[in-house]
C-alpha cells in the first residue's frame, strides 16, 4: 500500500480524529496526453474545467464531497463529512452519471473525451489536521482512497469499477459483471472487482420479516418493583415512577410489560409521548391525545372550542367549567382567535403556567377507575410539562394513579423526597440475559459463541442486542454460522453502532423501506391519511394498508391503542429512516407535506411543526412566519422557554430568507414578541431587552413606511429599556409628540404611561399628574388585558395611580399619596394580574422608603419575594430595600454587604430608572458604617449624574443628606449651607413640598441661617 494512506501520527501534536465507513471515488480523464496533443491547450483546458466542473455537480447533488481536483483526474468521498447510510449507492450512481456526461461533452466538443472511475468502500480514519502543518483541517487515512485510486486504472474506458465491499453494499441497487481478481500495486493479495452495468428497477414485491416479539429478559425486579406500586396506588395512595437509562436500554420495553401485565384488570391506561422538536410545544404530550379523542367522539378532525369543552366535561366534575375552558384555550394552537379568552392575561405568567398545569392534571386523572399515565422520553419535554411531571407527586397522592415517566436523562435527586416518587435507573442485560434473549429470539438452539458475540457487540443495550439478532437470523440459513462470518457481516454492512444496525435492517425491507423513508420525513407519529396523501406521487403496487401492516410484522412501526395514529416503535429507527434519504428527497417530501397542508387536502399540523417542514423544505421565510405565530401563542401561554428557542429559530431562517416578499415585516413582528420574552428571562434592564428594542426601532427608521403606531410595542419597549435617564427622556418626549394624534386610544395611553414616569422623575410633578389624568381618561379594563403584557408587563391604570401616589407625597399630600397607592394595590388585585400587584407593592415600597419606614419596607419586601419568585428584576429591587432597612436597623456592615451584592445583580436584570434613590441609600449604609468619606463620594457622584441627566426629582433629598455629612466631617458651614439652599431651590422648583420640610427642619437643628426662596 502507498505510504500516502499509511498514515500513524500527525506531524504535530497529539493523533485525534474518528473511524467512519466512507466511499472513495476517483476519476481520471483517458489518454489526456494524447489529448493534449490533438488539441489546442486552451480547448483541452476550457474540456477539461468543463469535466471537473460537471464532476463537482453530479458528486454534490449526490450529498458527495469532492476533495480535490489535480490534473486530468479528481478524488471525492462519500460518507464524509457527513454520515449516509446510502454513501456507496451514492457514489455509484455519481460514477455512472460522470460516464454519461463524459459523453455528452466529448460530441459537444468534438472530440474522443473518455474517463475512467474506481470506487472503494472501506473504514477510515478522518484525522483532525488543524494543529499540524498538514494544508486542510482533516485526513483521510484507510485502504479505501488507496484502493479507488488503483482500481480506476482496471476499468475500460467510459466505464466503472468496484471494489467487493462496494459491490456488496449496492448489489440491490445496480447490476453488475465480474471483472475477477486483479493484482493491485501495494496489495498483497489479489483484489475482487465488479463492473456495474445497469441500474435495477426499484423492486415491486414487499420483504416479509416474521416480527419476533422479544421478550422481556433481564427486568423482573424492576417489573415488580412497578408492581408493587401499582398496588399502592390502587389504594388510592398515587405513585411517581421514573425510569431513566439510555436510549435503547428498554425504558418502553418495560412500560409495555407493565400494562400487558395489568390488561384487564380495571385500568385506564393513558400514554403520552414527548417527540424531540416538543421542547417549544407546551404541554405537547398531552394536547395531540385530547385532540384527537375529541374528534373520535364528534367525528369532526377540527372540533371547535364548545365541543372540546363539552367533550372535556364530561370526563367528571373535577374538570369543572374553567378548567375545560383552559384546556380548550391550550388546543387553540395558534395566538390568533384567542381574544376571546378572558381569564389568560389577567393573570401573571407564573399564575397562567400553574392554572394550565392544574387543569391539564385535573383532565388527565379524571376517571372512574384506577389509572396508569405513562410519559414516555421526559427528556424532550417542554418547560409546562416538566413542571406538570413536578407536581405529580403532590396531585396524585391521594387518587389511584401510578404515573411512569421514561427519560435518558437522571432524575433530579431533589424530585425523590417524596416517598411516592421512586427512581430506577435501567443497567445494561448481563451476559446471562442476553443469552436468554436469543435462546427466545432463535426460537431454537442458536449457534455456539452467538450470545456471546451478540453481547460483546450490542454493550447490553437490550434493542441493539434484539435488533442484532433478528439481522443475524435472516443470515442464519447462509454461511454466516460462525464468529469469523458474523463479523464479516457486520464489517461489510459497516455497522459499527446501533444507527449503523437499524440503517442495514431498513436497507433490506425493499419498498417497505421507502414507505418507512417517507413516514419518518412526517414524524414519529404519523395519521395514516397523512401519509396516503404524501405518498401518492408516489403509487404502490399493492394497498397501503398491506404494506404498514408488513411494517408492523417488520418491528418497524406500531399503531396507537387507539388505532388512530401509527407510531415508530423506536425513534431511534425513525431517525434511521430519515438520515437514509438523501437531502434532495427530504426536502421534497417535506415540500409535499407543506403543499398538501396549505391546499386543505389534510389537516393543518401546529405552527411549529410547519415551521420546520418549510425549513427542510427551503422556504425559510414561511418557516420564519410559522415559528414566529408559535412564539406568540407560547408567550401567551407564558411559555417563555419555548418562546425564546422558536425565536431562535425564526431569526436563523430569515437571515437566510430574501430580504423582498414581507421579511422586514417579520422580523419587526418577531422582534416585537423577542422583547417582552427577554424582559421576562433576563430582566427588563437586561442588554438583551435593550439589545432586542434598540435593532427594532433602528429597522423602523429604515424603512419609510413604518409608523410608529403599527410598531408601536417596539417604540415602547426602546424607552424603556432605555440605558439611563436623559436617554429614556429624550425617547419619551419623542413618543409624546409623534403619538399625539394617533387614532388609536391604547396608543396614546401608553405614549401618556411613558411620559408621567419621565415627568416624575424629572420633577415635573405637575406634568406628571396631568399625564396620569389623560391617560386614565382612556383606560379600558377590556383593552387593557391584551395591553399589559406588551408594555411593561404590568397594567396601565395601576402604574398611573402608583406615579401619582409618588407626585402626590413628594408635593406634601401625604394623605393623598396614600389614597393612590392604596387604589393602585386595590386594582391590581381586581383585575387579578400578578405582575401588576407586584408593580403596586414597588410602588409602596419605594414610598415607605421616602418616609424612612424600616418595618413597612422590610414586610413589604418580604411580600415581594414570596410573590415574585420567578422574576428577577423584581426580586433584585425588593433585596435593594431590604438590605438598607435591615442595615439602618441593625447590622450596619451586614446590610451593606447585601445592598452591595444586590445592585451588582440589580444592575444586571433591571432598568436603573431608580438610581438616585437607590444611590441615596447606598450612601445612607456607608454613612451608618462609619464610612463617612466614601458616602460621601457617592453622593459626590450621583448629585452631579442626576444634575447632568435631568433626573432630579430627588434632587434636593441628595443636597440635603450631603450637607449633613458635610457638617459631620467638619467642613465649613458655608459649603454646608450651599448644599442646603441649592436643595430648597430645587424642591421648591418642583414643589416638593416633603422634601423642602426636612431640609428646613435640618436648617433649623444645625441653627444655619440660609437665605431661601418662598415655598
Amino acid at each position: 500500500m502507498s505510504d500516502a494512506y499509511r498514515g500513524t501520527t500527525s506531524i504535530t501534536g497529539a493523533f485525534s480524529g474518528e473511524r467512519r465507513q466512507v466511499t472513495a471515488l476517483f476519476y481520471d480523464i483517458v489518454g489526456s496526453t494524447a489529448l493534449l496533443h490533438q488539441l489546442d491547450p486552451e480547448e483541452f483546458g476550457a474540456m477539461q474545467r468543463t469535466l471537473h466542473n460537471e464532476a463537482a455537480a453530479l458528486i454534490s447533488s449526490n450529498s458527495g464531497y469532492l476533495e480535490r481536483v489535480q490534473g486530468d483526474g479528481g478524488c471525492a468521498y462519500f460518507g464524509f463529512p457527513e454520515p449516509n447510510e446510502d454513501a456507496a449507492e451514492c457514489a455509484v450512481a455519481s460514477a455512472f452519471e460522470m460516464v454519461l456526461r463524459c459523453q455528452q461533452l466529448a460530441q459537444q466538443f468534438g472530440s474522443s473525451l473518455k474517463v475512467r472511475v474506481g470506487v472503494a468502500t472501506g473504514l477510515v480514519v478522518v484525522a483532525d489536521t488543524s494543529n499540524t502543518k498538514l494544508p486542510g483541517q482533516t485526513e483521510i487515512i484507510g485502504v479505501a482512497p488507496a484502493l479507488a485510486a488503483r482500481i480506476q486504472s482496471e476499468a475500460a474506458p467510459n466505464s466503472v469499477v468496484v471494489s467487493e465491499a462496494t459491490y456488496r453494499l449496492t448489489s440491490g441497487a445496480f447490476k453488475f459483471e465480474e471483472i475477477g481478481a486483479r493484482e493491485l500495486k501495494g496489495f498483497g493479495e489479489p483484489v475482487q472487482l465488479w463492473r456495474p452495468v445497469a441500474r435495477r428497477q426499484q423492486s415491486d414485491r414487499f420483504t416479509a420479516y416474521r416480527r419476533v416479539s422479544a421478550p422481556l429478559i433481564g427486568r423482573d425486579e424492576e417489573l415488580e418493583l412497578c408492581r408493587r406500586r401499582w398496588a399502592r396506588a390502587t389504594n388510592g395512595n398515587g405513585q411517581l415512577v421514573f425510569l431513566h437509562g439510555d436510549a435503547g436500554i428498554g425504558k418502553s420495553r418495560l412500560v409495555t410489560e407493565l400494562r400487558r401485565d395489568l390488561a384487564g384488570g380495571g385500568v385506564d391506561t393513558r400514554v403520552f409521548q414527548c417527540q424531540p422538536r416538543g421542547n417549544t410545544q407546551p404541554l405537547h404530550p398531552f394536547l395531540e391525545p385530547i385532540r384527537h379523542a375529541v374528534a373520535e367522539v364528534t367525528k369532526d378532525p377540527e372540533p371547535d372550542r364548545n365541543a372540546v369543552i363539552r367533550f372535556l366535561r364530561s370526563l367528571g366534575s373535577e374538570v369543572g367549567e374553567l378548567n375545560a375552558e383552559i384546556v380548550a384555550f391550550l388546543l387553540a394552537g395558534k395566538a390568533q382567535g384567542l381574544s376571546g379568552e378572558a381569564w389568560q392575561v389577567d393573570l401573571s405568567d407564573e399564575e397562567i403556567r400553574g392554572r394550565a398545569v392544574e387543569a391539564m392534571l385535573a383532565v388527565l386523572t379524571s376517571a372512574s377507575r384506577p389509572v396508569l399515565m405513562v410519559i414516555e422520553d421526559l427528556h424532550w419535554a417542554d418547560t409546562l410539562t416538566s413542571a406538570l411531571v413536578a407536581r405529580l407527586p403532590e396531585w396524585i397522592e391521594s387518587r389511584p394513579v401510578l404515573a411512569v415517566a421514561t427519560s435518558r436523562e437522571a432524575i433530579d435527586p431533589d424530585r425523590l423526597g417524596d416517598p411516592n416518587v421512586l427512581a430506577i435507573s435501567l443497567p445494561g442485560l448481563t451476559a446471562q440475559a442476553t443469552s436468554e434473549l436469543l435462546d427466545r429470539i432463535w426460537g431454537t438452539t442458536p449457534p455456539d459463541g452467538l450470545a456471546a458475540f451478540v453481547y460483546q457487540k450490542s454493550d447490553g443495550v437490550p434493542l441493539f442486542a434484539e435488533q442484532l439478532a433478528l439481522l443475524l437470523k435472516e443470515h442464519a440459513d447462509t454461511s454466516v454460522q460462525h464468529r469469523a462470518g458474523w463479523e464479516a457481516l457486520l464489517h461489510d454492512g459497516r455497522i459499527l453502532n446501533l444507527q449503523d444496525l437499524i440503517a442495514a435492517r431498513l436497507a433490506g425491507l425493499g419498498q417497505l423501506r421507502r414507505l418507512a423513508q417517507v413516514a419518518s420525513v412526517i414524524g414519529r407519529e404519523f395519521r395514516q391519511r397523512l401519509l396516503a396523501a404524501v405518498m401518492e406521487p408516489e403509487p404502490l403496487p399493492v394497498p397501503l394498508d398491506e404494506v404498514v401492516g408488513r411494517l408492523i410484522k417488520a418491528g418497524i412501526v406500531r399503531r396507537t391503542p387507539a388505532g388512530e395514529t401509527i407510531r415508530f416503535r423506536h425513534v431511534l429507527i425513525q431517525e434511521a429512516a430519515y438520515d437514509s434519504l438523501l437531502k434532495s428527497e427530504r426536502r421534497e417530501i417535506h415540500g409535499r407535506i407543506v403543499r398538501l397542508v396549505q391546499s386543505g387536502s389534510v389537516s393543518s399540523l401546529p405552527d411549529e411543526i410547519m415551521a420546520w417542514h418549510f425549513e427542510q423544505a427551503g422556504q425559510p421565510l414561511e418557516a420564519a412566519r410559522h415559528a414566529i405565530q408559535a412564539a406568540e401563542a407560547c408567550v401567551v401561554r407564558s411559555a417563555m422557554h419555548e418562546a425564546d428557542r422558536l425565536l431562535d429559530f425564526a431569526e436563523t431562517q430569515l437571515a437566510q430568507a430574501d430580504k423582498s416578499g414581507g421579511a422586514n415585516d417579520l422580523l419587526l413582528r418577531l422582534l416585537t414578541v423577542r422583547g417582552p420574552v427577554a424582559a421576562a428571562l433576563f430582566g427588563r434592564g437586561g442588554e438583551q431587552a435593550r439589545s432586542i428594542y434598540e435593532r427594532g426601532v433602528s429597522l423602523c427608521a429604515e424603512s419609510e413606511d413604518q409608523d410608529r403606531a403599527k410598531w408601536f410595542p417596539l417604540y415602547w419597549g426602546w424607552w424603556f429599556t432605555a440605558p439611563d435617564y436623559e436617554t429614556q427622556r429624550v425617547r419619551s418626549d419623542i413618543l409624546l409628540r409623534d403619538l399625539a394624534g394617533s387614532a388609536d386610544p391604547e396608543v396614546r395611553l401608553q405614549s401618556l404611561h411613558c411620559a408621567w414616569a419621565t415627568n416624575n422623575d424629572a420633577g415635573l410633578h405637575s406634568n406628571c399628574l396631568k399625564c396620569v389624568e389623560d391617560g386614565l381618561r382612556l383606560y379600558d379594563e377590556n383593552r387593557a388585558r391584551f395591553s399589559r403584557g406588551r408594555y411593561g408587563g404590568h397594567d396601565a391604570k395601576v402604574c398611573g395611580l402608583g406615579e401619582r401616589a409618588f407626585s402626590l407625597w413628594l408635593m406634601g399630600d401625604d394623605a393623598g399619596s396614600s389614597k393612590s397607592i392604596d387604589a393602585a394595590k386595590q386594582w391590581a388585585e381586581h383585575i387579578n394580574h400578578l405582575n401588576s400587584v407586584l408593580h403596586a407593592l414597588e410602588f409602596e415600597i419605594e414610598l415607605k422608603r421616602y418616609r424612612n419606614d424600616h418595618a413597612g419596607v422590610i414586610a413589604v419586601a418580604d411580600r415581594i419575594a414570596e410573590l415574585a419568585q420567578a422574576m428577577p428584576s423584581v426580586l433584585a429591587k425588593a433585596a435593594l430595600f431590604r438590605a438598607w432597612a435591615r442595615g439602618l436597623s441593625g447590622d450596619a456592615a451586614v446590610g451593606l454587604a447585601e445592598f452591595e451584592a444586590g445592585l451588582t445583580r440589580q444592575r444586571e436584570v433591571a432598568t436603573y430608572e431608580g438610581a438616585p434613590v437607590y444611590e441615596d441609600m447606598r450612601a445612607e449604609l456607608f454613612a451608618h458604617a462609619g464610612r463617612k468619606d466614601e458616602a460621601l463620594s457617592i453622593l459626590n457622584n450621583v448629585i452631579a449624574a442626576s444634575t447632568q441627566s435631568g433626573q432630579v426629582f430627588w434632587l434636593t433629598e441628595l443636597l440635603r443628606k450631603r450637607a449633613l455629612i458635610r457638617h459631620a466631617r467638619g467642613q465649613p458651614d458655608e459649603a454646608v449651607a450651599t448644599d442646603l439652599r441649592r436643595a430648597l431651590e430645587v424642591g421648591t422648583e418642583q414643589h416638593a413640598s416633603a422634601l423642602v420640610s426636612r431640609v428646613r427642619l435640618d436648617m433649623e437643628r444645625l441653627g444655619l441661617r440660609v437665605q431661601t426662596p418662598d415655598a
